[in-house]
């Protein structure tokens, strides 16, 4: 039996062989729906695309670089969403098309603009995507100084528009926030990021404007920062419940930080929903199953890591990032009421 061939591939869809070449090597010459009747007609008759001969001919690489932060050999604390669900989802994303993802785990900041810069200088992928974005962040400069296709898991402030997807934390820190005033907590704990996220930033900011619109002071000894860990939230919970005016609710970024605060509850001799109440922004739904179950923002990273692999794919074909920049508001979890009741 003779191996399927470009030709085998039009003369089973009717195309001429310049189109289907086209459509299997992604040229936004062919329409997304022609090019889908090729793959599909591909995959029908065991056609395999010749890779390493495409990329001789058009220079490109058919890779994606993920650039990832990864847990050391020695950090055993859980930190909600891991890369591996991330990229789990960029590459359902990508299944239809030529490219793949690479991981590059890196161990910081640093490293991560240190590998920018090496795949980009030398065209070790066709896209990039990044993690933990800064206000001005100098990975998306070196980026579009070379005119580099990439898309951000997070927002930046002060750099050049780019593409990029995240949560809308922003509302979410204004929902949670106004949800608890009106249940009565004047004594609201933010329980942030590192501090140089611009994730982080955001959710100051309108946790902010939602204590100034209130008419609530300001007290920043109520805002914590650092690695989302349960360790963290258990931290945080056994400092603050000691202040002479302690808060009645906490907002953790995110689940394991509110595993760890509920933890630090248990520690103290606090009853949840007597003393004070935890909620939580989470992407896994892992806080179904905590005791007891708290409210959260609930927004699944499949949706997330489907649009960053979504954009990548556009991006590289030459699309406008303007086009492409979505923040995602998560679906408010209502757990429990979260007004205080003394007689818990």
């Amino acid at each position: 039996m003779q191996r399927p061939t470009i030709k085998t591939i039009a003369q089973e869809t009717g195309l001429s062989i310049a189109t289907v070449s086209k459509a299997l090597n992604q040229s936004p010459q062919v329409r997304l729906e022609t090019r889908a009747v090729v793959m599909a007609a591909a995959e029908r008759i065991g056609y395999q695309l010749n890779v390493h001969g495409v990329q001789l001919r058009t220079g490109k690489t058919y890779q994606v670089a993920a650039i990832m932060t990864a847990p050391g050999p020695k950090e055993n604390e859980w930190e909600g969403v891991e890369y591996a669900q991330l990229l789990s989802g960029i590459s359902w994303a990508l299944e239809d098309s030529p490219y793949r993802v690479s991981l590059y785990a890196v161990r910081n900041f640093e490293e991560s603009q240190a590998v920018v810069e090496q795949i980009v200088s030398l065209k070790k992928a066709d896209g990039i995507i990044i993690t933990g974005t800064r206000p001005d962040d100098p990975r998306i400069r070196t980026m579009q100084e070379a005119d580099f296709p990439f898309v951000t898991y997070g927002t930046s402030i002060h750099n050049a528009p780019h593409a990029y997807v995240d949560t809308d934390n922003e509302q979410v820190i204004r929902v949670s926030m106004a949800r608890l005033v009106e249940r009565g907590h004047r004594r609201i704990a933010l329980l942030n990021p590192s501090a140089e996220l611009t994730y982080g930033i955001t959710r100051l900011y309108s946790y902010r404007r939602v204590l100034e619109t209130a008419g609530l002071s300001y007290d920043p000894a109520l805002v914590a920062n650092g690695s989302l860990t349960p360790a963290y939230g258990r931290e945080i919970v056994l400092e603050m419940s000691r202040f002479a005016d302690p808060p009645t609710a906490y907002i953790c970024a995110n689940e394991a930080s509110a595993l760890g605060a509920l933890s630090g509850f248990h520690e103290r001799g606090l009853v949840h929903g007597r003393d004070a109440v935890v909620n939580a922004t989470d992407d896994l739904n892992v806080s179904q199953y905590f005791a007891p179950p708290i409210t959260t923002f609930y927004l699944p990273i499949t949706e997330s890591s489907a649009l960053l692999g979504a954009y990548i794919l556009r991006r590289m074909e030459g699309e406008a990032p303007e086009a492409l920049q979505t923040l995602l508001m998560p679906n408010l979890v209502e757990r429990c009421d979260d007004r205080l009741n003394p007689e818990r």
